[in-house]
């Protein structure tokens, strides 16, 4: 993108307009502000404002003193790109390119929509539109987190990541766009009170279980799949509340690498299973840390994982010991909540792809990159170079099918697990980023298994994890009062915070509450 200007109605602006123009400011690309000094007046959406982090009001004023502002009211006429941030409707042709918010069907966003029950998915996908005359072609987009039970948090969530579609990556490629199903938009139309009552539903008397599976080696990538029940092979005999999950592959011992999860500890291990013994190992790590997702990979012949560890707020390099132990070597990046880091080497330069567990750990990817694992590293110049919930966050080893390099990618929309995506890399290099979609594997609808989040593979086989639903009353109840546990070195203690002791009282209640009005059997009528 090259310089432009803006156009907003007055000098007083919701905060998520305040931050797009910051972001031009500082990228020096921000030419003029023009101000169509138009007023409305909508009680529902002012009502929001005070509730909604993004759409609250801020006066600009004093701000960006350096920028020429112009009142159009006055009859001037803007020139120019102009990123159009008035509410008003972009209904006359213009010469040179406007570039503004809409949906998938490139209708314009207007913040008085944010909240209509027909425009749900309005709330978390936002697109970026470039208008030249009468030609309208989607350059950019982002399809940000929903916060469950608050339309005032995804709401925000998703203005405030728009700052990141006016970066100067735009081109005139069309971007792709991700359309709901069917049975996503018939759940859409569904009443509010029986979404909330499904949400809480699910969330007192079940919980999410993983298992790691062989499948025959016949997933296409460049493809759609549907994995066949028949075909899929438990490498473990699993106890629900113990599972395992986040397979990846180590060729030189014929060994795979696993998250080990116990849901009453709440603290994920990391393991090695041998296909030679069968024998299952835990890796010792020293440390009290949560890790999951062992990332593999080879340099100057020794072994090396990258766990996830988001809890230390960072990105550790680990080096792989004879006795399946592993010892910190490199630190990648600090104060980074990195969420499933996933290494690949790629023309003489090493990356690391992970999504921002601080701002959504399912949309926010960034690249780092150094010439040597084991030296420093860079941040990309583009982060975050994505911010999509469907394809994203990291789903296995990055690998090669022929001459394409293929990210797996876990589709998290509309839940955490839906279907793994395969995307192809077509431009990688510290200052640009560019991948394509090009195929997915999923259960089918009629499957045990509700969904899957990695991918790796064998020698002989693909090994996937897979997710089921346990129905187990209080356990969302124990993972409370588990998040409250602290350590230190006198031992556990319960966290001394009111709200949270008060939020754990209140879902025990309100348990107890549905128990006796409704029944074990009633409760069922809600899923």
């Amino acid at each position: 993108m090259n310089k432009v200007s803006v156009v907003i109605d007055r000098q007083t602006i919701s905060y998520w307009k305040y931050e797009i123009i910051l972001t031009l400011y500082k990228k020096g690309l921000l030419e003029t502000i023009y101000l169509t000094d138009k007023s409305s007046k909508n009680l529902r959406l002012a009502l929001k404002r005070i509730a909604c982090t993004s759409l609250s009001r801020i006066t600009i004023s004093e701000y960006f003193g350096s920028i020429k502002r112009i009142s159009l009211k006055t009859g001037a006429k803007p020139t120019g790109d102009l990123v159009w941030l008035s509410e008003g409707l972009i209904d006359f042709e213009y010469v040179n390119n406007i570039f503004y918010f809409c949906n998938e069907m490139k209708k314009q966003k207007f913040e008085s929509s944010l909240f209509l029950r027909e425009n749900l998915k309005f709330k978390s996908i936002t697109y970026l539109a470039k208008k030249n005359k009468n030609k309208v072609v989607i350059v950019n987009g982002c399809w940000t987190e929903e916060a469950k039970f608050s339309d005032n948090k995804t709401v925000s969530n998703n203005l405030s990541s728009l700052q990141f579609l006016v970066d100067g990556r735009n081109n005139d490629d069309q971007f792709e766009t991700f359309k709901t199903n069917e049975s996503i938009s018939a759940d859409n139309k569904s009443s509010r009170i029986s979404s909330v009552l499904q949400k809480l539903y699910f969330l007192l008397f079940y919980y999410t279980s993983w298992s790691v599976y062989s499948y025959p080696m016949v997933i296409n990538v460049f493809n759609k799949n549907i994995l066949e029940d028949s075909r899929l092979k438990n490498l473990f005999n699993d106890k629900s509340w113990n599972f395992k999950a986040d397979p990846f592959y180590l060729e030189s011992e014929n060994s795979l690498f696993i998250e080990r999860f116990n849901y009453f500890l709440g603290r994920g291990k990391l393991a090695k299973y041998s296909f030679d013994s069968k024998n299952l190992v835990n890796i010792q790590t020293n440390s009290n840390l949560h890790f999951s997702y062992p990332c593999l990979f080879e340099y100057n012949k020794n072994n090396y994982v990258i766990p996830e560890a988001a809890q230390s707020n960072g990105i550790t390099i680990y080096k792989k010991n004879d006795d399946d132990s592993i010892t910190p070597v490199n630190t990648v990046v600090e104060n980074f909540a990195g969420i499933d880091p996933t290494i690949f080497e790629h023309n003489g330069i090493w990356y690391i792809f992970a999504t921002d567990g601080s701002v959504g750990s399912n949309s926010f990817l960034h690249i780092f990159y150094a010439k040597d694992p084991l030296s420093n590293w860079n941040q990309h110049a583009l982060n975050p170079v994505k911010i999509n919930t469907q394809n994203s966050r990291g789903g296995g080893e990055i690998f090669k099918e022929g001459s394409s390099i293929i990210r797996p990618t876990q589709n998290c929309y509309p839940n955490y697990g839906t279907s793994l995506l395969f995307n192809k890399i077509e431009n990688l290099n510290p200052d640009e980023f560019k991948e394509k979609l090009i195929g997915e594997v999923k259960t089918s609808s009629e499957s045990p298994y509700k969904g899957i989040h990695t991918f790796s593979r064998n020698k002989n086989s693909f090994i996937v994890d897979l997710k089921t639903n346990e129905f187990f009353p209080f356990a969302r109840l124990l993972t409370l009062l588990r998040a409250r546990l602290k350590s230190n070195d006198d031992g556990m203690f319960l966290e001394n915070s009111l709200f949270k002791r008060l939020a754990v009282v209140f879902l025990f209640f309100v348990f107890v509450v549905l128990i006796y009005i409704f029944g074990w059997r009633a409760l069922s009528l809600f899923v």
